[in-house]
């Protein structure tokens, strides 16, 4: 697949990530490609993401019910990792925090009260604001608006890859990305 598009660097090339929280793919390209990415490009990317998924939204008795692909608890999870996008000021440290809560590093399925305290503690993250948020209001609130964003983008699959729009399912993400500079910023020579 090429990639090149001749993106000079002073240019972002945008990213959309659709996911959810315990699918095992997304937890693969959440705590290993994603991860190298961000470290790597962060300040040359325009990064959003999306912890929805295959999710599905209903209205009942002027509540929203949220009912997950893989349960209850990857609601939960998605609900975690919206309420760390919102609460962590640092957008980079955000969404390394949640490829920390999607690692398959950690106990079960991840991405429950157990790794957002994991992760707090390792990336000297206060977790319980993230953990309140996703037990009350606010967490079902972002976790309709990241629904009603992830409906937009009608996909079939999770992770849904975006790359300044365009489809990707590629292997080697960083690499291809770096291949659609015409002049690569300074991480891309260091691959």
């Amino acid at each position: 697949m090429s990639m090149r598009q001749n993106i000079v660097a002073d240019q972002k090339i945008d990213i959309k990530v659709y996911y959810e929280s315990h699918c095992p793919g997304s937890r693969e390209f959440l705590s290993i490609d994603f991860k190298k990415l961000i470290e790597k490009l962060y300040e040359y990317l325009n990064i959003k993401t999306y912890p929805f998924g295959n999710a599905k939204m209903d209205i009942h008795d002027g509540k929203v019910v949220f009912k997950c692909q893989h349960g209850p608890k990857e609601c939960y999870g998605n609900k975690l990792h919206a309420c760390a996008l919102d609460i962590i000021k640092n957008h980079t440290v955000a969404l390394i925090y949640n490829s920390c809560m999607a690692s398959f590093s950690q106990d079960d399925l991840g991405s429950d009260d157990a790794a957002a305290a994991k992760c707090g503690t390792s990336m000297n993250i206060e977790y319980n604001p993230i953990i309140n948020c996703a037990n009350g209001d606010k967490g079902n609130q972002l976790l309709k608006y990241y629904g009603e964003e992830s409906k937009k983008a009608n996909f079939r699959y999770v992770p849904y890859i975006l790359i300044n729009g365009k489809e990707y399912n590629g292997d080697h993400i960083v690499e291809d990305i770096c291949a659609m500079f015409s002049n690569p910023p300074p991480p891309c020579s260091q691959l």
